[in-house]
């Protein structure tokens, strides 16, 4: 059969490739703090796992990060269809070196919370301000993948976490120590595997959204592929000598 691809596949058997790609989901914060935030979620977050939490309200915008103290199964929700979706409760401790950017997301709210409740005696440190009016809530995490297969046209990446057919996603892809390619990738094909009683998804990527300079490292590191692969194919020849 014949291979209608635009762009040739090289498989990366031999050189070991790794990225990185943002995958973010919208969230109910149930509460925030100085020290943390209390969240419920449509997926479960791995204690000890790292992710970036971005809040908007009333204009104002805070990315901070933070570490997952706690995270347990709360219920089930509704999604329409007769189809049932798990929901999570987690608490996320945010990492250090953020205290003046939360205590300036939280001004607005303490000053509205004063207006609304009378003033009452709280010695907390950490005091926390419900969220109940509705806004951008977005949790965002980075997680790693290692390429599989790479052409001009895109990448095939083994993941432990599946994605969304035709959902971008924004990457990088590390070709050496100092060189990454950074991009959009559009997820073509996503396809579940089992390898050693552990499940991985086989993901399907195109690149968009590549600039020239990317695009000339990639198309630089492709054709070191293919002159490898002409090498190979062609064997070593020589003369010897008595």
């Amino acid at each position: 059969m014949q291979d209608k691809r635009k762009h040739k596949r090289y498989s990366l058997d031999l050189i070991e490739i790794h990225g990185k790609m943002s995958l973010a989901d919208k969230v109910e914060v149930l509460d925030i703090s100085l020290g943390g935030v209390a969240l419920k979620a449509d997926r479960r977050l791995n204690i000890g796992k790292e992710y970036f939490i971005k809040l908007q309200k009333k204009g104002i915008t805070l990315e901070v990060k933070g570490i997952v103290v706690r995270s347990e199964l709360s219920g089930m929700e509704d999604r329409g269809h007769g189809e049932r979706t798990s929901i999570y409760s987690a608490g996320l401790v945010f990492k250090d070196g953020y205290a003046d950017k939360i205590a300036d997301f939280l001004k607005p709210l303490e000053q509205r919370r004063k207006k609304e409740s009378p003033p009452v005696a709280d010695r907390r440190l950490n005091v926390r301000f419900n969220i109940t009016t509705p806004g951008e809530e977005i949790l965002s995490y980075p997680l790693q993948f290692k390429v599989k297969l790479i052409s001009l046209g895109g990448i095939l990446i083994q993941s432990q976490q599946s994605v969304e057919i035709n959902s971008t996603i924004p990457m990088e892809l590390s070709l050496n120590a100092d060189k990454a390619v950074t991009f959009i990738g559009r997820a073509v094909s996503c396809t579940m595997m089992e390898i050693a009683e552990q499940t991985y998804y086989d993901i399907g990527v195109e690149f968009t959204n590549l600039t020239d300079k990317d695009k000339t490292s990639l198309k630089t590191f492709i054709d070191f592929l293919a002159e490898n692969e002409a090498k190979n194919k062609g064997g070593i020849t020589g003369n010897a000598f008595a």
